[in-house]
């Protein structure tokens, strides 16, 4: 009997801890996508700083595959984070960035903003559920900050360099009022797992 009292108890407190999990400006966090590599997201709350751990074969085409950590927002709204990568990687198309999505779906409308481990900065998005995936390519490469903003159906990036160097990209794209709000990573190799760091993360109105 006392060993099943404390099998449970433990089981209890271990819930408990799961449930009390900070992931700082975010609510949850998930793997979007089939059998995609367990992810995961660090909030460090003295540097505020995330540490993203995700796989997926990519967020491209009618469907995607990565790891996401989350809020729900409804109206317009900015969000801004520096990213970086974690080490060399395997994949030159590995991916972080921010994301506007309509569902946790693998195949729901969205707007992101994205850095590719090449250098690529893009506006990528989908404008309806399962459509194939379209993308605005920033001449501006090596972004070390994004921003992602909405007016209405009206999405804005801004990229910018260490340099101060900027650029901007916009899209109209009817996701719908309530959406889901975050930051992304993206192993571009369903059997690989990768890390980003995102700093100075702000989320506004």
């Amino acid at each position: 009997m006392k060993s099943s009292l404390f099998i449970f108890c433990f089981l209890i407190a271990a819930v408990a801890v799961g449930q009390n999990k900070s992931l700082g400006l975010f609510s949850d966090e998930a793997d979007i996508g089939k059998k995609v590599l367990k992810g995961s997201t660090t909030y460090d709350k003295k540097t505020k700083e995330y540490t993203i751990e995700g796989a997926g074969a990519n967020i491209w085409g009618t469907h995607d595959e990565f790891h996401f950590v989350w809020k729900k927002m409804k109206g317009d709204f900015v969000v801004k984070t520096n990213g970086a990568f974690v080490g060399k990687g395997v994949e030159l198309h590995r991916k972080w960035g921010l994301m506007v999505r309509t569902s946790l779906d693998t195949s729901a409308t969205h707007v992101n903003g994205v850095e590719h481990g090449d250098g690529l900065t893009s506006l990528q998005y989908r404008k309806a559920s399962a459509a194939v995936t379209e993308e605005k390519k920033f001449t501006l490469t090596h972004a070390n900050m994004i921003q992602l903003e909405r007016k209405g159906n009206t999405y804005i990036m801004t990229a910018t360099k260490e340099d101060g160097t900027t650029a901007s990209e916009q899209v109209e794209v009817n996701i719908g009022d309530e959406v889901y709000v975050g930051l992304f990573v993206c192993s571009h190799n369903k059997g690989v797992a990768e890390k980003a760091v995102f700093s100075k993360v702000s989320i506004g109105k």
